[in-house]
């Protein structure tokens, strides 16, 4: 299914070291880091990554400030410096964890920090992440400024995001991967975007979930057009239509667990993230419970 050149980094005839084209790696990345525990995995996957495509990896620290309401009057000003001082101590910590754990990538790796409330943190996020291929991010959970992250990423900055489960400590090079087939825009960005993995995969299944308002013909000759596109980037796929489900989410994942996947690829937010936040839907129940990396794209 792939070719020698679609495998990252290889031997020429002369036995030197060569890299994949561009079109077939992720060449750099940014891996959102907070000097928790959870650094661990993601740090792992962008060190799998850098072995595969000789990817640069770039470590994003967003120190969070402390926003809680200051009356305004006198102290006011002491008491801003004081909770602002407070972040920096508290974030010169994370920071002496986190280069503690960068010393064990290999080819070294690169560390930007950002101190700010939550917005400045999910707009400095998204500004980097428009030079870049890919940003690696942790699994929001309850965690609101890393979900707001993940959507500057999304919408501000139209990078895909990997997001990396917590308990997810030893990667592995996805050899079989579910694509959540819906046919919109997010997840036609969203398949272009993982094709360095595609090209690499054994398998690769191309699932899409019945709608209360559509018909399996009005979704057959799309995805049979994706089916044929990604062959013609030597992708083989198998189709595979799905019965409506309550939570379509819930069909992916199970299909992803039926296959044994390493990688589920989805658009992300077909609809506002207002309206997701507010009715529920496949992105917002993918980010919550999604037990294997996940790839997606605005």
């Amino acid at each position: 299914m792939s070719s020698l050149l679609n495998q990252g980094p290889y031997s020429d005839a002369t036995g030197q070291a060569q890299t994949a084209p561009a079109l077939d790696r992720i060449a750099d990345l940014a891996v959102h880091l907070d000097g928790s525990g959870y650094d661990a995995p993601r740090l792992a996957y962008a060190q799998m990554l850098t072995n595969i495509f000789g990817t640069h990896v770039e470590g994003f620290f967003a120190n969070p400030i402390p926003t809680s309401f200051i009356p305004v009057g006198a102290g006011y000003e002491r008491v801003a410096v004081e909770i602002w001082e407070e972040g920096r101590a508290a974030g010169d910590v994370a920071e002496k964890a986190i280069r503690a754990r960068l010393e064990h990538m290999d080819n070294g790796c690169a560390l930007r920090r950002v101190d700010g409330m939550p917005h400045e943190l999910a707009f400095a996020a998204a500004r980097l992440a428009r030079t870049l291929d890919l940003v690696v991010l942790g699994r929001p959970d309850d965690d609101r400024s890393l979900a707001d992250m993940i959507a500057a990423v999304l919408f501000d900055a139209g990078c895909p995001a990997l997001i990396v489960p917590p308990d997810a400590s030893e990667p592995r090079d996805p050899q079989t991967i579910v694509i959540g087939w819906r046919d919109s825009t997010e997840c036609s960005r969203s398949i272009a975007a993982a094709l360095p993995f595609l090209k690499r995969a054994r398998e690769v299944f191309l699932v899409s979930v019945a709608e209360a308002t559509a018909s399996e013909e009005r979704h057959s000759e799309p995805v049979a057009d994706m089916a044929r596109h990604l062959a013609r980037h030597g992708v083989t796929v198998e189709v595979r239509h799905l019965p409506k489900w309550n939570r379509p989410a819930d069909a992916l994942l199970n299909e992803a667990k039926i296959v044994g996947a390493e990688l589920l690829v989805s658009g992300a937010y077909g609809r506002s993230r207002l309206r997701e936040m507010i009715l529920g839907g496949v992105t917002r129940d993918l980010l919550k419970s999604c037990p294997i990396p996940l790839l997606m794209c605005h």
